[in-house]
């Protein structure tokens, strides 16, 4: 059994906190970035940087990981691609001209590998869409043939930083907001050079039927963690049915029930935020109450360019 290393967290001054008027929220029950009740993909993300080629890609690999997510495992069949941590794909499945947008959640690494190199997305159940056609019975549509362009801007480090100069990342994530925050992870367990960084995931999600082992990416993460040496700490808020620490695999996770208040996130993100940067990823409304809350004029914490956002529709 692996274990991550003991995190103390700096504690902000109760004046500080006292000034915070910061709303509960609640993950809503959200269609995949595709639905048509929506705006689209590309419309949504039409200002937003885009490589200038397509990829072909094979489904190559399908796996269930609870009721409402899958696996995807997808070879380049062109060759070795780059991306950066925490961009997206536009996805375009057979017989569809519009492009469905699905984060990657592989490393940087896994797509230039020269003897197999391959992409990972994890994609919610949706009605419609594209994510409904890559909800298709398996054997109707593995092994088959699609065209992807890599896009996005939200990467890390973020355009004009460079990693030498962070002494901490806080990601929070929401639901699937953790995939393109298990693709910056899983880069920064890759890089030698981070003894001088602290790393801390907030990771609020609803516990599958299955129970807390079937958590996207919850054990991947564990696993980086007490493997790789990160310093920091995991916090999971639980919210669904019942849920047992005994279910995951590393007893240094931290599991509570509900949702993490912006008094809790100031205090992981402590009081050196000059050289701090938040990452935060999930549901509209939770995105947009927890950047408010970094950001905004009365508390001062985090200047705006500290905190980056993405959000899953």
């Amino acid at each position: 059994m692996y274990c991550m290393p003991p995190f103390v967290s700096i504690k902000l001054p109760p004046r500080a906190l006292s000034s915070i008027s910061f709303r509960s929220f609640r993950a809503r029950r959200t269609v995949h970035m595709d639905a048509a009740t929506k705006t689209r993909h590309m419309e949504r993300t039409s200002a937003e940087p885009r490589g200038k080629s397509l990829h072909a890609v094979t489904i190559d690999r399908i796996d269930g990981i609870n009721e409402r997510i899958r696996l995807f495992r997808l070879g380049l069949q062109t060759g070795p691609a780059k991306f950066l941590p925490g961009q997206w794909l536009d996805t375009y499945i057979p017989g569809s001209p519009k492009a469905g947008g699905f984060t990657i959640t592989s490393t940087p690494s896994a797509a230039a590998d020269l003897s197999r190199p391959y992409l990972e997305l994890a994609v919610q159940h949706a009605d419609d869409g594209p994510a409904a056609w890559l909800w298709r019975p398996v054997d109707e549509i593995l092994g088959t043939t699609l065209q992807v362009r890599v896009g996005g801007s939200f990467v890390c480090p973020p355009q004009g930083a460079e990693l030498k100069d962070i002494k901490r990342l806080v990601f929070i994530a929401g639901g699937v907001g953790i995939n393109p925050l298990m693709s910056m992870l899983g880069t920064l367990a890759e890089m030698e050079q981070r003894s001088h960084l602290t790393v801390d995931v907030l990771y609020a999600t609803k516990v599958p039927r299955q129970g807390m082992r079937h958590v996207l990416f919850l054990e991947r993460i564990a696993a980086l963690f007490g493997e790789k040496g990160f310093r920091g700490q995991v916090r999971v808020y639980a919210t669904g049915g019942g849920f047992d620490i005994k279910d995951i695999n590393c007893s240094g996770v931290e599991v509570k029930a509900g949702r993490p208040s912006l008094g809790e996130i100031l205090n992981i993100v402590g009081e050196q935020t000059e050289s701090t940067y938040v990452y935060v990823c999930g549901p509209p409304t939770m995105t947009d109450e927890i950047v408010e809350g970094l950001t905004n004029s009365d508390n001062g914490v985090l200047a705006p360019d500290r905190v980056l956002r993405e959000k899953w529709w």
